[in-house]
């Protein structure tokens, strides 16, 4: 009786998870989004559980990579923390961390919002901050 009462907590469990991915907001899924008008340009992933990775245009040995959470108001408006390393320009040497935060607001498949993102050495100190604009369409299936 024991394991059918465990067998069955298990399955409720599952499919809580099951309805609960399936409710999830619009968001989750693959977008290109361009910051600054241009500048600089990524591939955002928003997973219906909260988490979030992005591949920035930056080049990959000197730390393009980020990886973050990401919630929502219900509204449609998104809050996104992202964080990611730093390295010289060689790639040889990590040179510190950044942490980006962007608030977006969803619209029939793009979104658009601000961003700003903070440098820091490896001993914490901030070496640089800029704030800026991002637009994104999201990536459908071809």
């Amino acid at each position: 009786m024991k394991l059918i009462s465990i067998l069955v907590s298990g399955a409720c469990v599952a499919a809580l998870s099951c309805a609960a991915a399936q409710a999830a907001p619009g968001i989750a899924g693959t977008w290109l989004a361009t910051y600054d008008g241009g500048v600089h340009i990524a591939y955002l992933q928003w997973q219906k559980g909260g988490t979030a990775s992005e591949i920035v245009d930056f080049a990959s040995k000197t730390g393009n990579v980020q990886l973050g959470d990401w919630s929502t108001d219900g509204r449609g408006t998104y809050t996104l923390l992202l964080t990611g390393w730093t390295y010289d320009t060689k790639g040889n040497a990590r040179t510190g961390r950044f942490v980006k935060t962007e608030d977006e607001v969803l619209s029939d498949g793009t979104y658009s919002g601000t961003f700003e993102v903070t440098y820091y050495d490896l001993t914490g100190n901030i070496t640089f901050q800029h704030d800026g604009t991002v637009t994104a369409v999201r990536i459908e299936k071809q």
